[in-house]
């Protein structure tokens, strides 16, 4: 009796109080520490393998990290994704190299500057295009290699109508010598024909000399006269000189090598693989095979090959980074073609690369991204 007392007691339950606080704590913490489920990985992005190359602006010289437009344009795509990037750059830069690794499996997909082709398509699936482009020809500035380009430089129009036009005013003073010079010259009385062939002589004498016989006698208006024509001479010697001057030097500037029709018998450099390769060699046209363009553009400053083929956009950059005086773009832009991101065969992510960069063109990314790389500075 005491016993139950001791614990049926209001005093007895008040003193048990805390103690069934404290249990009943317990027994909830260790519930719940139970039903806490697994805390979960810090990301649960999925990672893409996406491997490149070389190919400036659209990639710059491989590093830590990679660089370029189309590199921009995937990391785009790869946030709209919700993925995580893993860079893979091969020793191999080519673009046929980047095919072959998507295409083994050895990459989720790949990006540089890659054209869509019949050939490729047989390899790998292409994205929607993200970019367009074509071929182009850039040649050395100054280079030329015939007297004949040389010569057609003075066939200009600017010279032959200066030629025309001092053929006309030496026709004109050879009638005014005859007019002075028929009486006190027999040279100058023969038939009309002979006496102007002889006043055309007698102009060219004037100019080269400054004086037409009679030294010892001359006559006022004789004197006047062969002055005057000499004066006229220096003029038209000067302006003539002038324009034949420029002519050549706008022609040194100027490369006989005017687009892809001339390419036939020069020497070209191209990166074997790429776009440019296969056109040429479809052409039986041979080039020197060249890493990346960088190296091409060596070659062709100092003269070791008379143009590049590759694409246009390439080109472009370097001439907007190098400046126009070392080389120029000739001719149009030719086998169009466009860029885009391939993946393997029956890839699902080919369906969700596209759907980013259609939601990237309607909301104007893809052209921002594409203003702020190859927007010419005004």
């Amino acid at each position: 009796m005491a016993v139950r007392h001791m614990l049926g007691g209001p005093q007895s339950r008040r003193a048990l109080r805390p103690l069934s606080a404290a249990l009943a704590l317990g027994v909830a913490v260790v519930s719940g520490a139970r039903a806490q489920p697994d805390a979960p990985p810090a990301s649960t992005r999925p990672l893409l393998r996406v491997v490149t190359g070389y190919s400036s602006p659209f990639v710059t010289l491989p590093g830590t990290p990679v660089s370029g437009y189309s590199v921009e344009v995937w990391q785009e795509v790869a946030r709209r994704l919700g993925a995580e990037t893993e860079w893979q750059v091969l020793p191999d830069l080519s673009e046929d190299a980047q095919i072959a690794a998507v295409a083994a499996g050895q990459a989720d997909a790949a990006i540089s500057a890659l054209a869509i082709t019949a050939e490729r398509e047989a390899q790998v699936d292409f994205s929607v295009p993200y970019a367009s482009s074509g071929l182009q020809v850039l040649v050395r500035a100054g280079q030329t290699d015939s007297l004949g380009a040389a010569l057609q430089a003075l066939a200009t129009p600017a010279i032959l109508w200066l030629l025309l036009i001092g053929a006309g005013i030496a026709l004109a003073l050879a009638h005014l010598l005859w007019l002075i010079e028929r009486r006190a010259n027999p040279a100058f009385r023969l038939s009309y024909p002979r006496a102007i062939a002889e006043g055309v002589w007698g102009v060219m004498l004037i100019i080269a000399t400054g004086e037409h016989g009679d030294r010892d006698a001359p006559r006022p208006l004789k004197r006047f006269v062969v002055g005057g024509m000499w004066l006229l001479g220096v003029v038209l010697i000067a302006q003539f000189t002038a324009t034949i001057t420029a002519a050549l030097t706008v022609e040194t500037l100027r490369s006989d090598i005017q687009g892809p029709g001339d390419l036939p018998g020069r020497t070209i450099a191209t990166a074997p693989g790429s776009v440019a390769a296969t056109w040429l060699a479809a052409r039986d046209l041979p080039f020197l095979p060249v890493s990346d363009t960088e190296q091409a553009y060596a070659m062709l400053v100092r003269g070791e090959v008379q143009a590049i083929v590759y694409e246009a956009p390439q080109l472009r950059h370097w001439l907007a980074t190098r400046g126009p005086s070392m080389a120029s773009l000739v001719g149009p832009v030719f086998r169009p073609e466009t860029y885009a991101i391939a993946v393997r065969l029956g890839s699902p992510l080919r369906k969700q690369v596209n759907a980013a960069l259609l939601s990237m063109q309607a909301d104007g990314t893809a052209e921002a991204i594409e203003r702020r790389w190859f927007a010419m500075p005004r």
